[in-house]
């Protein structure tokens, strides 16, 4: 086993439940049969399985923060409607992740946040920290007794950060992710994409 899978599996173990490959990445090939695809975190993050290509509709929805990129795959998201989103994924020396949050409402990467080192590094060492905070998430599933959440839901966030949102189960509400990207892209467009005067 890869070094890279070995500190992923020991970060968030295998699937529950296991999902079919999603992914059509020359990277990711080795990678899948060492970690696999689907659920992680108790079901908060859906990552590298089958059936996220929906989720560019919440990118289309977003113009104000998402720039256009003919070579895009949705890589996972998590919980509160946020997506991971490799860009320029067949050219290596433009390959950049991005994280669409609508906590913070940015689309935003990081130095060095490639594929590879996302799955041995940013991941499993917590450093995508707003990506991976499960904690309202988990607060939620207990106050309202439900197990997970769908691939096609979200705990769409009222009020986001900038805002003066906090991400408390009082902030959240459960609704369609496609929606929910396309009910806020106004709002947000307005609030969010003209510059300070």
């Amino acid at each position: 086993m890869s070094a890279v899978g070995e500190a992923f599996l020991a970060a968030f173990g295998k699937p529950d439940p296991a999902a079919p490959n999603g992914i059509a990445f020359y990277q990711w090939k080795s990678l899948y049969t060492e970690i696999g695809a689907g659920w992680f975190k108790g079901g908060f993050l859906y990552l590298f399985g089958d059936g996220m290509a929906f989720l560019t509709e919440c990118l289309d929805a977003w113009p104000f923060l998402v720039p256009p990129c003919d070579d895009r795959i949705i890589v996972g998201r998590n919980a509160y409607g946020a997506i991971l989103v490799l860009e320029h994924a067949h050219t290596p020396e433009q390959e950049q992740l991005y994280v669409l949050d609508p906590f913070t409402v940015t689309y935003e990467t990081r130095p060095n946040l490639l594929f590879r080192n996302l799955i041995g590094r940013w991941l499993p060492q917590g450093l995508l920290t707003d990506f991976l905070d499960d904690r309202a998430y988990r607060q939620w599933l207990a106050a309202n007794e439900v197990d997970t959440v769908d691939l096609d839901e979200v705990l769409g966030i009222k009020i986001p950060q900038a805002l003066g949102g906090e991400l408390v189960t009082g902030n959240m509400q459960l609704g369609d992710i496609v929606d929910y990207y396309r009910t806020t892209a106004p709002i947000y467009a307005e609030a969010f994409a003209t510059p300070p005067a």
